[in-house]
């Protein structure tokens, strides 16, 4: 009888101990699910903080590059020196100009800057630039305009249309006024 209960004894003994085990082995499994579910999370804040980066480093490349051409475009018009870089940039200016013209000839009407820019694939600084001096090498047909929220347009207007406009006085008075506010805002 004694050795009836120690073999019950040992047998619950080792229920026991199994249960034991595998308790602690659900611990450990939970325990692991915690830890990888953190590590995704934290994985998943640094994926979303390495394209946070890689979008600010595109924003400032990009900002870079107007300020590149920005510059270039104000040392092309700065009379300082006529040395050989400035006068291919100022001739660069003109040849992009003169195509622009020979583009709104084939196609007459009224463009925006957003337009131009992908039409002549330049950036939106540069376009401008382009869109001045086009303006200035043109007078009878080209029309610089400033719409709402600081919007450029750029109008041809070929030889037909501007025999029937009878207002051509007040359009120049409008030129003019818009190249000044456009050196204004450069």
């Amino acid at each position: 009888m004694f050795e009836d209960l120690l073999e019950l004894y040992k047998a619950k003994a080792a229920a026991t101990e199994r249960n034991l085990k595998e308790q602690q082995s659900m611990i450990a499994l939970v325990l692991a699910v915690d830890n990888l579910s953190e590590m995704i999370s934290s994985k998943q804040r640094d994926v979303e903080l390495l394209g946070r980066l890689i979008d600010q480093v595109d924003r400032l490349s990009k900002e870079v590059s107007d300020m590149k051409s920005q510059l270039k475009a104000r040392q092309g018009r700065l009379p300082v020196q006529a040395s050989a870089t400035a006068s291919r940039e100022g001739r660069a200016l003109d040849n992009h100009a003169w195509s622009l013209i020979g583009l709104m000839k084939e196609r007459p009407g009224k463009y925006a800057t957003s337009e131009l820019v992908d039409m002549l694939g330049l950036n939106k600084t540069t376009v401008i630039s382009v869109m001045k001096r086009a303006a200035e090498l043109d007078v009878r047909h080209i029309k610089l305009t400033h719409g709402k929220r600081k919007k450029l347009t750029l109008s041809y207007t070929p030889d037909e249309e501007q025999s029937s406009s009878a207002d051509s006085g007040s359009e120049i008075s409008e030129q003019d006024r818009m190249k000044l506010e456009l050196m204004a805002m450069t």
